[in-house]
């Protein structure tokens, strides 16, 4: 069964085509709807307020000023990450790496859809924590990072560009500190046509805005601006501030959920550029011009036209504005699509004021498609509606698809002439054939094997920056309303109905005919012993709209036999089909990397190598992502005492008990009930997820019989925490974690072994220095700050530059049994199949073995 999540109705779109020289409005007032999404609209229209706010991942952006900005004051914002926090972790599920910048990256839009502003970002992938700029400019060509901030500024055009950060180290994580570097510089040199000119020669222009700020988010020191945030806003029933916590709260997979408090509250920024005497400014826009009369006196009747709409909007009755925003629209033709020869600010303004309009005048464009899965080659179903939901007759010029080029669609009704009566639906059917060529939905900046730790764009600043590109399926209407022609623009979806949830709208994909996943996508073979087969699943699943037959094949090295090779089967439209692999190595495997891969061939010789995977959750967009059906063997020297009793109390974003199955050990998932009742003496050694006592209160709260486990002689193994863990007193003796914590970033830093003759680095498996060769990411985090003596630290390492830290791995006894803390990063490393990391591991699981194993 396919997973469904809920997505919000998508708000209305106004979006003319537009040249690569200007940046789109994203579509609507963001989740607002009827009067305050009108009302938000009129804030918006003569006023030319312009921010472009940068900061380094999700969750860095300071919401409580782009809620202010966006929503009370009215101002067109924007915020820049340079990443989509891949190198992050995830607190909701286990999407890692690309597959977390998706899920990120739809947090950052449903933040936004909040807070009422923009979202950009740059090739920069998120490689991981670093601790200072220099680190990250070696991840990050600094001059390729500051063409995509220059291409984003003038895209954007702001008059007031934020930083997040300051630029030195007092911003802690060397990404932070690379995005306010950039940001300055960028600030200087946008305006600079002989810089990064292929810019200019794509259509973009030199661009120099006016002021360059840092946030201070709540503190006033040294401000030169203060924003008032506390007020309720009559529109929306809350402060900036609270929206501003809603929309932090989005961030879900990162632990940011934060109450919504009221009272007085305000923002603070430290004006960098221009420099000028000390002291408060009246407003971050003194100075500047701000309305379109203020840049162009010719287009002053626009500015009378909006103040009419202000005036007759205080009535309360929606059609009082469609006279006046008429009248505003008109002022600023003629427009041709949107692309017009009139000045940014002026076009930006006219697709504001068609906005505003269409609220007004209650029309409701929407698309609805009947698959939400289409293959190439399938035909399909789309209902394109437009709905005069105001009180008074429009007419309708154009109602169709909007569809890729080779694509075609048939209508099954004609446009109706005349005018649409007030509450009239006009529906129009197509036939939608997909060309048998047609791309699978891929994310723009997914389509190419990343270059290091940038990705690849495809050079096309209408698509470079966006979150996203463009849904393949959309629709679009021209209505006429009181004499101004309105474009109209949504994206299609498929409705389907919950009977518990009720209406929901899914995203409109274009997948292959059959998706092929091989899991786990990289497994490890001990040596040294008898072979032991490896297990493997395929996931195969069905798109097309009837059923595909052909043969399962497994490409193994020659010596190695696959049992599921050339399994005959018939795969049914949307349902899964998963079929048990065994693979059996040949006798005598040295250490190495065998690959191993899978492929559907469907009969008439079509071959399928990719699997899909739709990162999915109720407060995003579902997104698609592929991955090669292919996994990696790792053959090295491993073993683990027979027969050992495993338990696992699971934590957050972490493959984890499964993944120990590769070791031969099947251990048990501790449950609520089994933490609080079971019989915890019959397990050798009881393992800890990461992050377990931040979202497991079943842990915390049974702690003391984990702890009376060990007194008694088992072994506890407890892989990193957060505060909580020393907040709430749940180690055996105490230690401290540092605010920021001790972490060692540079994955090739040297590690000293204190304690050589321990058993976690001899038995069963000799650790050497190779075992810390190959390791990823990091290697460590959350490390012991200070500890009891009753602990041994076993190691000793640190980032270059730094003091050496010895509390990545502590040791100590408790009672009869044995207690360990670890902050080593064994969550990335034993899915990559670092040997050293395993080898350690079956060391601290070796641990809890009795003796005679």
């Amino acid at each position: 069964m396919k997973r469904v999540a809920i997505t919000g109705m998508l708000a209305l779109a106004l979006v003319p085509a537009a040249p690569p020289a200007r940046a789109r409005a994203q579509d609507g007032i963001g989740e607002y709807r009827g009067a305050a999404a009108l009302g938000l609209a009129l804030r918006r229209l003569g006023t030319t307020k312009r921010v472009l706010m940068i900061g380094a991942h999700p969750d860095d952006e300071d919401t409580q000023l782009l809620a202010g900005l966006a929503l009370e004051q009215g101002a067109d914002v924007a915020y820049l990450s340079l990443t989509r926090g891949e190198g992050g972790q995830n607190g909701i599920g286990p999407e890692l790496h690309e597959a977390l910048g998706l899920l990120r990256t739809e947090e950052l839009l449903a933040a936004r859809r909040v807070d009422g502003a923009t979202q950009f970002f740059t090739r920069a992938y998120d490689f991981g924590f670093s601790k200072n700029a220099d680190e990250a400019f070696r991840h990050w060509p600094r001059e390729e990072v500051l063409r995509d901030v220059v291409g984003v500024i003038r895209l954007w055009r702001p008059d007031v560009v934020i930083a997040v950060f300051t630029g030195t180290p007092r911003d802690g994580h060397g990404q932070h500190q690379v995005s306010a570097i950039i940001a300055r510089e960028a600030f200087e040199v946008a305006g600079d046509s002989a810089r990064f000119p292929e810019q200019i020669r794509a259509g973009l222009r030199p661009f120099r805005a006016a002021k360059y700020y840092q946030s201070q988010r709540g503190d006033s020191t040294g401000a030169t601006a203060a924003i008032a945030l506390g007020g309720m806003d009559p529109l929306i029933g809350r402060s900036p501030f609270q929206l501003a916590m809603a929309s932090r709260s989005r961030h879900r997979s990162q632990d940011m959920g934060r109450p919504e408090l009221a009272g007085p509250r305000f923002g603070y920024l430290r004006r960098i550029v221009p420099a000028g005497p000390a002291g408060r400014e009246r407003s971050i826009w003194e100075g500047i011009d701000t309305t379109l009369a203020e840049r162009d006196a010719s287009l002053a009747r626009y500015d009378r036209a909006v103040a009419e709409a202000r005036t007759a909007a205080n009535v309360l009755r929606p059609d009082a504005l469609v006279e006046p925003l008429a009248a505003a629209v008109r002022a600023l033709e003629p427009r041709q699509g949107g692309a017009s020869g009139l000045p940014f600010t002026a076009d930006n303004e006219g697709r504001q004021a068609e906005q505003a309009l269409a609220m007004a005048a209650g029309l409701e464009l929407d698309a609805v498609a009947d698959d939400e899965r289409i293959v190439p080659g399938q035909d399909f179903a789309l209902e394109v509606t437009l709905w005069n939901g105001g009180a008074r007759a429009v007419t309708v010029s154009a109602l169709e698809p909007r569809l890729p080029a080779g694509w075609t669609a048939t209508a099954q009704d004609p446009l109706p002439g005349g005018e649409v009566a007030p509450g009239a639906l006009v529906r129009r059917r197509f036939r939608v054939r997909v060309p048998t060529d047609a791309s699978p939905t891929i994310p723009y900046f997914l389509r190419q094997p990343r270059d290091g730790d940038f990705y690849r764009w495809p050079a096309d600043w209408s698509v470079d920056g966006r979150p996203f590109e463009p849904a393949p399926v959309r629709a679009s209407a021209m209505v006429t309303v009181a004499g101004a022609g309105v474009p109209l623009e949504r994206e299609a979806t498929f409705r389907a109905v919950d009977l518990r949830q009720g209406e929901l709208r899914r995203p409109v994909l274009v997948v292959p005919a059959v998706s092929v996943a091989l899991e786990p996508q990289t497994s490890i073979l001990p040596t040294g012993g008898a072979a032991r087969p490896l297990r493997y699943r395929v996931r195969l699943m069905g798109e097309a709209p009837r059923p595909v037959s052909g043969t399962l094949r497994i490409t193994v090295p020659a010596g190695w036999r696959a049992d599921a090779d050339g399994t005959r089967l018939t795969l049914a439209a949307g349902e899964p089909h998963d079929v048990e692999v065994r693979v059996t190595p040949p006798a005598g495997v040295r250490a190495s990397s065998i690959p191993v891969s899978a492929a559907f061939v469907v009969d008439g010789g079509e071959r399928y190598t990719r699997g899909l995977q739709v990162v999915d959750y109720p407060h995003i967009r579902a997104r698609p992502l592929y991955h090669d059906a292919a996994s990696t063997v790792r053959a090295f020297d491993v073993r683990v005492p027979a027969g050992l009793k495993v338990a696992y109390v699971e934590g957050a974003g972490e493959e984890g008990p499964g993944i120990l199955g590769q070791l031969g050990i099947t251990p048990s998932v501790l449950t609520a009930d089994s933490l609080a009742g079971a019989d915890l003496s019959k397990y050798d050694v009881i393992v800890t997820g990461i992050r377990a006592y931040e979202v497991r209160a079943d842990l915390a709260a049974n702690n003391a019989r984990l702890l009376e486990y060990v007194r008694r002689g088992g072994t506890l193994i407890v892989q990193y925490n957060k505060y909580e863990l020393v907040q709430g007193h749940f180690t055996p003796f105490p230690i401290t974690l540092a605010n920021p914590h001790d972490r060692v970033t540079d994955e090739a830093a040297p590690v000293r072994v204190l304690q050589p003759a321990s058993p976690v680095f001899t038995t069963p498996n000799r650790i050497g220095a190779a075992d810390w060769e190959g390791w990823v990411q990091e290697r460590g985090l959350y490390f012991a700050h200070t500890w009891d003596p009753a602990y041994t630290p076993l190691l000793e390492m640190n980032d270059p530059g730094e003091a050496p830290m010895r509390g990545s791995l502590l040791i100590a006894k408790y009672g009869q049994g044995t207690y360990v803390y670890t902050g080593l990063a064994f969550f990335r490393q034993l899915p990559e199949g670092v040997p050293g990391a395993w080898r350690l591991f079956a060391n601290l699981l070796a641990l809890g073995a009795k003796p005679g194993r």
